[in-house]
């Protein structure tokens, strides 16, 4: 397992080319551009806004521009205390032909993962900045802030049909090979330790064709039992999450309607 780490080490590298096979198109037909005016911000949002900024144009996602389109800022909190950066893209988004690329069922993945003795879990490095806008539609994903007006060059979250233009991708990564994706999480289920190996470097070679870049951090490999789309994934099967069964039952039981509904969405 270490020599095949290391022998595929670039695809945990951070940084890198997009992938050359997939592009993200922003069909806004014939409508002029759309914008909205920049959200005020706190002096401290600003400085986290500042930040963000300097890390997504050394990374080359983004890059100054002058466009006619424009979106607002938003910076999301993460539980590990640090910000998300997020345009609001609904204006955009309202203009934009949708595409009607299905995304799995996550009840037909989890049929799909049959009972095998070992399993591991790839989770893509920031999986939509691996997808070029295309030239011609990057004014479109324009956003404007204190700091000036910045286009996409890689995917952002928020547009309408990335997550179609992603999933694409995924699926077309995914064939004929020994795995599953749902959206950027791969598993890859063996019967035999030495097939998980040749199944891991299968995948691996794909996965540096494809210039598709690793969360190692976020990786788990030849495992007995792996979390996958929020269940375990074991040699048995299919178990729920004890930490997910055990925060339903620690709720006080709904007393109204809303409470209710407020029950049965954490449940969903």
């Amino acid at each position: 397992m270490s020599y095949l780490l290391e022998k595929f080490d670039s695809i945990f590298k951070p940084g890198g080319d997009p992938t050359p096979y997939a592009e993200h198109h922003i069909n806004t037909e014939r409508h002029p551009p759309v914008s909205v005016p920049p959200y005020r911000m706190t002096p401290m949002k600003k400085e986290l806004l500042r930040k963000e900024i300097e890390d997504l144009l050394e990374k080359d996602v983004i890059e100054e521009c002058e466009s006619a389109y424009g979106a607002p800022v938003v910076l999301i909190p993460k539980p590990d205390g640090k910000t998300r950066l997020r345009i609001d893209y609904h204006k955009l988004n309202e203009i934009t032909v949708p595409d009607s690329y299905p995304l799995p069922r996550m009840d037909d993945l989890l049929q799909s993962a049959k009972h095998t003795t070992f399993m591991s879990t790839i989770n893509l490095k920031s999986g939509y900045h691996q997808i070029n806008v295309h030239p011609a539609d990057r004014d479109k994903t324009a956003f404007v802030c204190p700091f000036g007006t910045f286009r996409f060059k890689r995917m952002p979250f928020g547009l309408r049909n990335a997550s179609a233009t992603f999933q694409r991708l995924m699926d077309m990564f995914c064939r004929n090979l020994p795995a599953m994706a749902y959206p950027d999480d791969i598993i890859v289920l063996s019967p035999t330790f030495d097939q998980h190996l040749l199944d891991l470097e299968t995948v691996f070679m794909k996965l540096k064709d494809y210039k598709l870049r690793a969360n190692r951090s976020k990786c788990h490999f030849a495992c007995s039992r792996v979390k996958y789309l929020g269940l375990w994934i074991t040699s048995r099967g299919i178990e729920v999450d004890p930490d997910k069964v055990s925060a339903v039952q620690k709720i006080s039981p709904p007393r109204n309607v809303k409470q209710v509904q407020s029950f049965l969405q954490t449940c969903s």
